[in-house]
């Protein structure tokens, strides 16, 4: 049972950190590309100030979806076959992400209170990031721990 905390636990978070870090970015490039220069230690504070501002917001959220996802697809694959692949996790953390977004937009009016999934590109990066965080989960929850030797 601690497997499968530790697992969901470190999915949600390599796909929050991953998302916030390319959105971040995403946003800082943008900056730069109107002529303002964007040293390395501003985006640095950035990217730490955007880890602590969206983790009471966006990261709720992103664990509600991929732990909703992630249980459904071990559910689904114990149903139908015994063979867990790392590639359904890939997929349901990336279908996640790309179905919550647009879901936002669509809930909010129209606002999608997270700037960089307002394009394609940082829809699909955003989808990205879950699919990483799947990959993380899938190998986390299946790693073989080896046993501590006798003495």
């Amino acid at each position: 049972m601690m497997r499968v905390v530790l697992a969901y636990t470190a999915g949600v978070m390599v796909a929050f950190v991953l998302g916030t870090a390319i959105g971040t970015q995403m946003v800082l490039h943008s900056v730069q590309s109107m002529g303002l220069t964007v040293s390395w230690s501003a985006r640095l504070a950035a990217t730490g100030n955007d880890f602590v501002e969206l983790s009471a917001s966006l990261l709720p959220l992103m664990a509600l979806f991929l732990i909703a996802g992630w249980a459904l697809a071990e559910w689904l694959s114990r149903r139908v076959s015994r063979y867990r692949h790392a590639t359904t996790f890939v997929l349901t953390g990336a279908a996640c992400i790309l179905i919550l977004h647009p879901l936002l937009n669509l809930l909010l009016f129209g606002i999608d209170p997270f700037a960089p999934a307002r394009t394609w590109v940082g829809l699909v990066a955003q989808g990205c990031a879950g699919a990483v965080g799947g990959l993380c989960f899938a190998k986390v929850r299946w790693s073989q721990v080896d046993p501590v030797p006798a003495a």
